[in-house]
């Protein structure tokens, strides 16, 4: 927390203190103002907005003197209903953000007043960070306004869906929340989806519960939930016809891992692939994580094999990467590269040489799987 943030807080905790009793008296002017403002008639004595803006306003200092924006994202926050109240009512979502607008710039300005009408003068730069802060809660109760309105005007699960998304990309506070209003069960893990938006619309309603939805500027993120213990590839049934690329299984918080390692393997995967499993590319993954470790492997074995001509080199490194990925089987190495045995057995004999005969170390197996890995998934040998 810095020194303005915290003298802020302070500044906001002392006009909480003294001029709490007063948010009750500022509702009924508050509610008038806006619905004036917005051409429709006085709000009837029975209605419920001036009790639900005076919850919301007392929230709403609460907020401000703990600097606690994402209180207000909070699933079915005061701030949500306000907005499912407005749908109610008839006020069109264009309205209710207006509305909300006009109340922050209100509660801006009524805060201003009670800061001047201190007895001792505050400091500048706490003022200005707590006016601002008003500025920034407010647009933050226009989001959960308008989510809570079009959950009460328009296609709620989706809505849910979206909101749960966003959370969980975020690896925001509130998502177990949210992911229980949904219907996901206690324990649920998550895996990340990555998926072209067309295809996104298409698994919707496949499986037994709900995907989470956070659409990007070129795809869309779904979360999928699964029983805690089983992976990825049990989703294999819902995505068989997709192409898409599937994070691992994490528990709700580490959403965000699963779709940092999807994403990576979504970049190296081939159009019209179909679905492709981190779970099944973890060595890929693994191998290629750091390229300064690449190049160190690199210079410890290959100083005299990157000697040789391309055309000797590359047909070596596929031997050698399918003979230990065979566990050194030559009749199987042979086939993967369609050559005959006597062929791998040579190619191997000339490895040996050109590695001081270091093929029998163990170690020295496991670090060559890796750089030999890592240089296919980059599609070069060279």
């Amino acid at each position: 927390m810095t020194g303005t943030t915290a003298a802020a807080n302070r500044l906001a905790s002392e006009l909480l203190a003294t001029h709490a009793g007063q948010v009750e008296q500022l509702t009924p002017g508050l509610v008038r103002d806006v619905a004036r403002r917005l051409g429709r008639l006085d709000v009837p004595a029975d209605s419920q907005w001036p009790g639900l803006v005076t919850e919301l306003l007392r929230d709403f200092f609460d907020v401000l003197v703990a600097d606690d924006l994402q209180r207000i994202d909070a699933p079915g926050s005061i701030y949500e209903r306000v907005g499912t109240g407005a749908a109610g009512a008839g006020i069109s979502a264009d309205d209710l953000a207006v509305g909300i607008r006009l109340s922050a710039m209100r509660t801006q300005a009524q805060v201003h007043r009670f800061i001047l009408a201190g007895a001792t003068p505050a400091d500048p730069e706490a003022v200005v960070g707590l006016l601002a802060r008003v500025v920034a809660a407010g647009e933050a109760v226009v989001v959960a306004a308008l989510r809570g309105h079009a959950l009460a005007a328009g296609d709620g699960d989706a809505v849910q869906a979206r909101r749960l998304g966003e959370l969980l990309v975020a690896g925001a506070p509130g998502a177990a929340d949210l992911a229980a209003l949904v219907g996901w069960p206690a324990g649920t893990h998550v895996s990340a989806v990555v998926v072209a938006p067309e295809d996104a619309d298409r698994l919707r309603g496949r499986g037994d519960l709900p995907f989470a939805r956070h659409e990007r500027e070129r795809d869309v993120v779904l979360v999928a939930p699964v029983t805690e213990g089983l992976l990825a590839t049990t989703l294999r049934p819902l995505v068989a016809d997709v192409d898409c690329t599937v994070g691992p299984v994490v528990p709700l918080a580490g959403l965000p891992d699963s779709l940092a390692l999807g994403d990576r393997l979504t970049r190296r995967r081939a159009s019209g692939a179909g679905p492709v499993f981190v779970d099944d590319e973890l060595l890929e993954l693994a191998s290629t994580a750091d390229r300064s470790v690449l190049e160190a492997l690199r210079r410890k074995y290959f100083v005299e094999i990157d000697r040789l001509p391309a055309e000797v080199r590359e047909p070596l490194l596929q031997t050698l990467h399918e003979w230990l990925r065979h566990w050194g089987h030559r009749p199987a190495t042979a086939k993967a590269l369609g050559v005959h045995p006597q062929t791998v057995s040579g190619r191997i004999n000339r490895l040996r040489d050109l590695l001081a005969d270091e093929l029998e170390d163990a170690r020295v197996r496991s670090e060559l799987l890796v750089l030999l890995t890592a240089l296919a998934a980059e599609g070069s040998a060279a």
